[in-house]
């Protein structure tokens, strides 16, 4: 009888809970963040992109070509935004400033349902260029030991 019933609990825990969550692409073995494998992340980076590219190409910022800022930041359940960073660190402290504001006055998007963390960790890099473009991907970052997503949004505007 206690075979049955430690069979049965063996049975009983072997089995994973059901959660509608996504777990983010383990690091260093060729996979990657995309719409297919993960559409729940890749979807929030893409609302976020948006507001970011929005309130950029709205911005009134003194600029030549091949100019950009990156910074390391943080966003949390309660759409709360802290920034970490400058990455690396530049001599443009005016252009630094105002991209550091413009990242400050977008309220990021909520949360979405099946998103397991609490706080996302983001490098967003806001540049100009001679082309549009907006690059969504996943890293790891060593300098904070963790995932971070990153968000490069480049504009002619």
């Amino acid at each position: 009888m206690k075979k049955y019933i430690l069979l049965l609990i063996l049975f009983l825990f072997s089995f994973q809970s059901i959660v509608f969550a996504e777990e983010i692409p383990p690091r260093g073995r060729g996979y990657s963040l995309t719409k297919e494998t993960n559409p729940i992340y890749f979807g929030y980076m893409e609302d976020y992109a948006k507001l970011l590219k929005a309130e950029f190409e709205k911005s009134r910022i003194f600029r030549l070509r091949g100019m950009g800022v990156s910074y390391y930041i943080t966003v949390t359940r309660d759409q709360q935004v802290k920034i970490l960073n400058l990455n690396p660190p530049s001599s443009y402290k005016y252009f630094n400033e105002r991209i550091k504001n413009i990242i400050l006055s977008v309220e990021p998007p909520p949360f979405r349902d099946g998103m397991n963390l609490d706080e996302m960790l983001f490098d967003i890099y806001l540049g100009y260029d001679k082309y549009d473009d907006v690059h969504l991907s996943i890293g790891y970052t060593l300098k904070y030991m963790k995932n971070s997503f990153d968000i490069m949004i480049l504009t002619s505007k």
